[in-house]
């Protein structure tokens, strides 16, 4: 029974009415105590030249609520802020990742937002990243964090820094209006939808934007699966096929990356690690993103997708891809090799 509840523990709520099941490589550990792990880390601070391994294995394989609670032992016994402890000690990739760590899902992935919109120049690839890849729950969640956390409202910073189709394709997506999934299904509204994506695009010339945005950010996911396959049978190319056609740019991106998602999210986050890892100077800050903010959400379903799509295991590209202690510390997340 124990293992029935902390199963049903595990579950969540997604897109709407139906339970999303996590697939977490970073679960609570057992025999958990904080004070110990606080002291270890504070001597591991303290050793000469830094023992990062330590601080690797401890902070790695706690869940993000025990993390919090080493914070809380650790400023009592050292009389300091553990991230304070931490920025000091290391460097780095290793830094960014083990900061990132300290931070609740929602709170990492608001400080990432934020980030993406300081200063001169957007980071927009950031931006479509976390917008467009996260569900209306997770997104109402940034949302109350950020206000909490920087004293102002997201869309309002959305609309500051981007402008056009794409700011409107944005606002939509962190308005979070998306429909509930309903059991019934409506074939009227699928053949509806279809046509009118393709009535505002492939059909005219031009684009009608307004209506692939309304359709995309308020529809329901397997809704809007249904209209991708029915969609087919009005449009000589399929959804992807006529977004590159139709849109260039920021736009096109974030509509591609709406697409993927519905289809399959964890092949989507799969694709952006492999391709992060195989680039030239490996794009370290998308790597950590990922396996920073999935690790326990659905990072074991990314490792299957990794596998599946490009024959080799996500362990063993990370092993190849990347190196020293941030290597260690992303292996940890990753959690095995498949």
């Amino acid at each position: 029974m124990a293992l029935v509840s902390e199963f049903l523990g595990q579950l969540t709520l997604s897109y709407g009415g139906e339970a999303e099941p996590k697939f977490p490589t970073v679960v609570p550990a057992r025999d958990f105590d904080p004070a110990r792990d606080a002291a270890r880390i504070e001597t591991a601070i303290k050793t000469k030249g830094v023992d990062e391994q330590t601080i690797i294995d401890i902070l790695t394989r706690r869940s993000g609520e025990q993390r919090r609670e080493i914070a809380f032992e650790y400023e009592r016994i050292a009389k300091k802020d553990l991230n304070t402890a931490l920025k000091a000690a290391l460097s780095g990739p290793l830094e960014a990742l083990m900061l990132g760590l300290m931070k609740t899902t929602a709170q990492y992935d608001a400080s990432e937002l934020k980030a993406s919109m300081k200063g001169l120049g957007t980071d927009e690839e950031t931006l479509i990243e976390i917008v467009c890849s996260r569900n209306d729950e997770e997104l109402a969640d940034i949302k109350k964090v950020y206000k909490e956390m920087f004293k102002k409202d997201l869309e309002k910073d959305v609309a500051g820094d981007t402008s056009g189709d794409f700011a409107k394709l944005l606002l939509s997506l962190v308005q979070t209006k998306r429909d509930q999934p309903s059991n019934v299904v409506d074939y009227e509204k699928i053949d509806e939808d279809a046509r009118s994506l393709y009535e505002a695009g492939v059909k005219r010339k031009g684009t009608d934007v307004v209506t692939w945005i309304t359709i995309m950010s308020q529809r329901s996911v397997p809704h809007l699966q249904k209209v991708f396959e029915r969609y087919k049978s009005y449009s000589p190319y399929d959804m992807k096929e006529s977004i590159r056609k139709e849109v260039k740019g920021d736009l096109e991106k974030s509509f591609l990356t709406l697409v993927e998602c519905f289809e399959n999210r964890q092949l989507y986050f799969a694709n952006r690690l492999n391709e992060a890892m195989k680039s030239k100077g490996a794009k370290e800050k998308v790597v950590t993103r990922i396996m920073v903010s999935r690790c326990e959400v659905d990072l074991m379903k990314i490792r299957t997708e990794f596998r599946r799509q490009h024959k080799r295991s996500l362990y063993q590209t990370i092993a190849e891809h990347t190196k020293g202690d941030y290597q260690k510390a992303l292996l940890s997340l990753c959690g095995g090799d498949d």
